[in-house]
């Protein structure tokens, strides 16, 4: 009990002072440390609603953290541990929850902490982004996109999302200040590919298709689009051989693989599940993108859900709207690009492989906050024009 106190003063301690030190050297104002230190406190919130959601509800985020050493697969020690996806997870507790002996409650506020320096990279793009509008434009933009609750749900607790997050928020910092930050980029792709292979591999076609459009590499561009293309091709030959070695070099397996995915997520039932399967392309985007519609809630979290779809629809009518206007010309900061690229692909992927609304929520949660952003980005952008005329 003591151990966990001081941990979580020392970690609350250390944020303070980073946050401090971070607005400092970025030159912000009073008033914009302030709100960051208010999106901190928001995110702590956030996180222990998380908290009390998993004690009371169950998840793999508390099997993340009470690791059960009676398992094979955990009971060999922490180094033995190292490896992709939950073993991950169970390597980065490891130290925390089994050799410090630190509570579920401890694991909430250090990933809550981590998974914070996510938010302050992207008040940090936004900012960036968004001062060729005014200040005023830039304070709206973060209190709709970045207080959005569901990202800071999923990211406030112990789960692979808070790592995504960051990991997402490093590569589209080392984007948009290449010269200077690139090895944020690798730090980023490699954070997700060890957390979530498949979304880390999603991150890095995405990183792969925009980069080559940086200002700086543009003198190399004959050299760098062939390489990028190649790079391309080579994962999808990766992920095709290493399905292939396990279930034979055809293409049956892929159609097999989704469907026993399917099949395993349906076999949970529950009022979120959803015939994925029996829908046209249009019926899948709209399911991950807008529902649970605010109809179809039956308690309090699937409300919360739908009333934040309804607002995403709103926020997809606006960015129509703006495209119209613009006619079409999307002309977005580069790291924007590779969030929309990045979120368009992964919204594609949960077409065809998740058929339960609450998994949706929860993966597509890292990417939405862009998505608002963007059409944000596109609506001021429209707005300024028309002033202009």
């Amino acid at each position: 009990m003591l151990g966990d106190i001081l941990f979580i003063i020392f970690l609350m301690m250390g944020s303070c002072y980073c946050i401090k030190i971070w607005a400092h050297s970025q030159s912000f104002s009073l008033y914009q440390t302030a709100w960051l230190f208010g999106l901190w406190v928001y995110h702590l919130l956030i996180g222990l609603v998380f908290y009390q959601y998993i004690l009371s509800n169950g998840g793999d985020s508390y099997r993340y953290w009470a690791i059960d050493s009676g398992n094979p697969e955990t009971s060999n020690g922490w180094w033995y541990l190292f490896g992709t996806g939950t073993n991950f997870m169970y390597w980065f507790n490891y130290p925390f929850s089994q050799i410090a002996g630190l509570s579920y409650l401890s694991g909430t506020i250090l990933y809550a902490n981590l998974s914070y320096f996510g938010f302050l990279l992207a008040f940090q793009l936004s900012k960036a982004s968004f001062n060729k509008f005014s200040d005023r434009i830039f304070y709206q933009v973060i209190v709709l996109s970045l207080f959005f609750p569901n990202v800071h749900f999923w990211t406030g607790g112990i789960g692979k999302e808070a790592f995504l997050w960051l990991g997402l928020m490093m590569v589209l910092t080392g984007i948009h200040y290449f010269s200077d930050k690139f090895i944020l980029i690798i730090i980023g792709l490699l954070l997700s590919l060890m957390v979530r292979p498949i979304q880390g591999l999603v991150l890095t076609i995405s990183v792969l298709m925009v980069l080559p459009f940086h200002k700086t590499l543009l003198p190399y561009r004959k050299k760098i689009f062939p390489l990028a293309i190649f790079l391309i091709a080579s994962i999808f030959v990766y992920r095709y051989i290493k399905g292939s070695l396990i279930y034979g070099f055809n293409l049956e397996w892929i159609g097999d693989l989704l469907e026993w995915q399917n099949q395993f997520l349906a076999s949970f039932g529950g009022a979120s599940a959803v015939d994925m399967q029996g829908y046209n392309w249009i019926e899948k985007l709209v399911t991950i993108f807008f529902r649970p519609f605010i109809w179809e809630a039956g308690d309090f979290w699937s409300l919360a859900a739908g009333i934040e779809n309804t607002f995403l629809a709103v926020v997809f009518c606006i960015a129509v709207y703006s495209l119209f206007y613009l006619k079409g010309r999307i002309n977005i900061p580069l790291y924007l690009w590779t969030a929309l690229i990045y979120g368009m692909l992964l919204s594609v992927l949960f077409s065809i492989t998740l058929n339960n609304l609450g998994i949706i929520m929860r993966m597509k949660s890292i990417s939405i906050p862009f998505f608002i952003i963007i059409a944000s980005y596109l609506y001021f952008e429209a707005a300024t024009r028309r002033a202009k005329v």
